[in-house]
């Protein structure tokens, strides 16, 4: 394992309203203890690139429990994995992906995370913490003491138009979305965002919305989409 440059995590989420099983979870858990190689689109020398897969509640305490050992380094992971994870890298992940389920649609690459606006429950039946207050209502979302120092909007650090160009020569289509939703997606994805600021590394983050089951790609092109993404961005890290 130590000779694996790229160590790579990726999220899915949980059950929540509709879903005893997560689509996101079904395409990320077969990714999980594999190998695969970045792009051979992008680079004449392919590297080994190690995925490690961890589910996340759709909850909005977890995600504020969890995100930000994962940006330590060493990372630091839930008491809930078992035993046989595989151990983090030392000097913390190469690249962190979240993945989420949304509507019918393509993969979608989120471009922004939101710092307020959660206004939804959590699989708990939970709100995000109140924040704020705008027109006598309260505004919930990241608390000032910890993430008081960044603004409404983070926006993702990867270059998106060759991670586009990438993987449409992998046969995989991936677009842009700039609304992540303002529910347990986005406020991963902010958090997630913040953290790797605050751990001073700037490891990459990215959010992808994949569809429902069947509508219209099945859980086996969603994995092999991840498959390209994940390639297409480590082939362009240095």
């Amino acid at each position: 394992m130590t000779a694996i440059k790229h160590r790579v995590l990726v999220t899915g989420y949980g059950p929540f309203r509709q879903y005893k099983e997560n689509p996101s979870w079904f395409a990320v858990r077969t990714l999980h203890n594999t190998v695969i190689h970045t792009s051979t689109s992008t680079s004449s020398n392919p590297e080994p690139i190690h995925i490690t897969s961890l589910e996340v509640p759709v909850v909005y305490s977890a995600v504020l429990d969890i995100v930000p050992g994962l940006h330590a380094a060493p990372p630091i992971l839930p008491s809930s994995v078992p035993d046989d994870f595989p151990t983090p890298p030392q000097g913390g992940y190469t690249l962190i992906v979240h993945v989420g389920v949304a509507g019918p649609t393509e993969l979608r690459v989120e471009m922004f995370g939101d710092k307020t606006g959660y206004d939804k429950p959590d699989h708990e039946g939970k709100l995000a913490d109140i924040v704020g207050e705008e027109d006598g209502q309260p505004v919930r979302g990241f608390n000032e003491e910890r993430y008081g120092m960044f603004p409404e909007r983070l926006q993702i650090q990867v270059p998106v138009d060759p991670l586009l160009e990438g993987c449409a020569n992998d046969g995989t289509t991936l677009v842009t979305s700039i609304d992540a939703g303002q529910y347990l997606c986005d406020f991963i994805f902010y958090c997630s965002l913040a953290e790797s600021k605050m751990a001073g590394r700037n490891t990459p983050v990215l959010f992808i919305h994949c569809p429902p089951i069947g509508e219209p790609l099945s859980t086996e092109q969603v994995t092999e989409g991840l498959k390209s993404i994940v390639a297409n961005v480590c082939a362009r890290l240095k």
